[in-house]
């Protein structure tokens, strides 16, 4: 009796997780539970998970404050707009 090969055309590899679209609200549901899972199966994590949620938030406000601080100038303007094609009506 031969036993089937990777290579027969009929076998099934099963799904792939590359192939999973996570984009949108589906994206955030997985992301979140993710999160969820990780932290459930390693309890020390949760120690992590609430030092780096306001990490993140603190880091994100002294970008703000420093971009509200230092507005860009002119040529800043035209480096970060390198590339980016403008719509002419």
């Amino acid at each position: 009796m031969k036993r089937p090969s990777a290579t027969d055309a009929d076998f099934h590899r099963g799904p792939r997780i590359d192939a999973i679209p996570v984009v949108g609200v589906g994206g955030l549901i997985f992301a979140i539970g993710m999160v969820v899972m990780f932290v459930g199966g390693l309890p020390i994590a949760k120690w992590f998970l609430l030092a780096s949620v306001p990490a993140g938030f603190l880091a994100l406000g002294a970008i703000r404050l420093f971009r509200k601080l230092r507005p860009r100038t002119e040529e800043e303007e035209v480096l970060l707009n390198v590339g980016r094609q403008t719509r002419q009506p």
